[in-house]
């Protein structure tokens, strides 16, 4: 219950350039709170004659009007029709137009609740910019003045003071809402601060790996031809198996084909985010089809595939890139475990996401693994090259998915991939 109210009045920050839709988003859910304030004033305010019973059905037109505005609002964001600037002055005019006119309804600017409307003065200079936050300002004190000539003065706060039962009660709720504001101003600051610093060093790694992709390559471009010119004097060597031993021979071979294979992998680890082609991908049917495939290649191997009921299956990623991640993943989990140990790949998610993990029985990951996840050339086997873990978590980066190792309960290690499932309309489609 608490995250959800929580939820509800989180700050409008998101991907778009001007926050534009994010913004109209929150401003629809604060004026239910808004209109739901309203409507439980009512009975305080006849009670103690701040609104006449001949008033009553002006202001409950109002407030019907400021809900059905929140209800076209809404679909109108839906549909992707309001996102820009001019919207969100449209929406705060709106809001301070209806609350002018309810002030003016029940005292205008004797009545003490006015102060709220100096909230959205707050809300206007923080949402809008430029020419348009000076419009909204100008409104605001066309409100104001409005408000001031006001000539209907209700009972209730008739006189040359207002009576203590009701201004301490409207102070209070006017401490209430500017608090309410300020924090919410500090979690907005706090949470732009940990935006920006995500993005940072997400662009940091993401540069970071694209210059070990193109060191790689250019490592690759440099030694394929000595290595090839290599394997040719090797081959003719093994022509003249009088001058040299066959076993050197192979032994060399060997060498340079595994040097070849190690270029290969480099190469193909330079996955760029604007590089990579997505594709709709049943990822349940191709997990299962990876893991089939490797214990066909491996019958020492034990893989187990297993599929949770009811989570998303479709995702948007490239096939064959992922296939080779997750038979990166299965072999490092069958080197940790060993053959006698099961290999358990699971796939399942929630909340909007398909989750792919793998299992292993072996002693977990090692401290330097941890530290560096996702730089190239970690490695703790002795015949490894520390590239299979970097490619697997290049893919996730280049395609916007979650990647994280952990260690496992009573022993092992796991390594989990959390991609956003597709839209609904893709899984029918595909």
């Amino acid at each position: 219950m608490l995250e959800t109210l929580r939820s509800f009045i989180e700050p409008p920050v998101s991907s778009e350039p001007d926050q534009g839709t994010a913004k109209i988003a929150w401003l629809i859910r604060l004026r239910w709170v808004a209109i739901g304030a309203q409507l439980l004033s009512i009975l305080p305010a006849l009670h103690f004659a701040l609104l006449e019973r001949w008033l009553l059905p002006s202001f409950l037109g109002v407030v019907a009007v400021l809900a059905t505005w929140n209800v076209v609002t809404w679909l109108a964001l839906r549909r992707g029709l309001m996102s820009r600037q001019r919207h969100v002055l449209i929406q705060l005019a709106a809001d301070v137009t209806a609350l002018a006119f309810l002030l003016a309804l029940t005292g205008g600017a004797w009545n003490p609740m006015v102060p709220i409307l100096f909230v959205h003065a707050g809300l206007g200079s923080l949402l809008l910019q430029g020419r348009m936050s000076l419009a909204f300002f100008a409104l605001l004190i066309l409100c104001l003045l409005v408000l001031q000539a006001t000539p209907y003065i209700p009972p209730g706060i008739q006189g040359s003071m207002v009576p203590r039962v009701i201004l301490f009660p409207a102070q209070l709720v006017v401490a209430v809402v500017f608090w309410i504001l300020t924090a919410w101003l500090s979690r907005t600051l706090t949470t732009l601060q940990i935006h920006s610093a995500a993005l940072s060093e997400r662009k940091t790694r993401i540069d970071r790996l694209r210059a070990v992709g193109a060191l790689a390559a250019g490592l690759s471009h440099e030694l394929a031809t000595p290595l090839n010119t290599a394997k040719l004097k090797l081959n003719r060597m093994q022509r003249r198996p009088e001058a040299i031993d066959p076993a050197d021979v192979d032994t060399a071979r060997e060498a340079l084909s595994r040097c070849e294979d190690v270029l290969r992998r480099m190469a193909g680890a330079q996955l760029r985010p604007e590089g990579v082609q997505l594709d709709v991908v049943d990822v349940e049917d191709l997990v299962e089809q990876v893991c089939r495939s490797f214990a066909e290649a491996n019958r020492q191997a034990h893989v187990r595939f297993r599929a949770e009921n009811g989570h998303p299956r479709f995702a948007q990623l490239p096939a064959v890139a992922f296939s080779q991640a997750m038979l990166n993943l299965i072999d490092n989990a069958v080197q940790s475990g060993g053959a006698e140990q099961p290999v358990d790949v699971v796939v399942g998610g929630r909340g909007g996401r398909v989750e792919v993990q793998v299992l292993d029985r072996g002693s977990g990951w090692p401290a330097v693994v941890r530290q560096h996840l996702g730089e190239p050339f970690v490695t703790t086997k002795s015949g490894g090259v520390g590239l299979g873990l970097y490619y697997v978590h290049t893919l996730a980066e280049a395609v916007g998915a979650q990647f994280s190792i952990e260690d496992r309960e009573q022993g092992g290690a796991v390594v989990r991939i959390s991609l956003r499932a597709a839209p609904a309309l893709a899984e029918g489609a595909a």
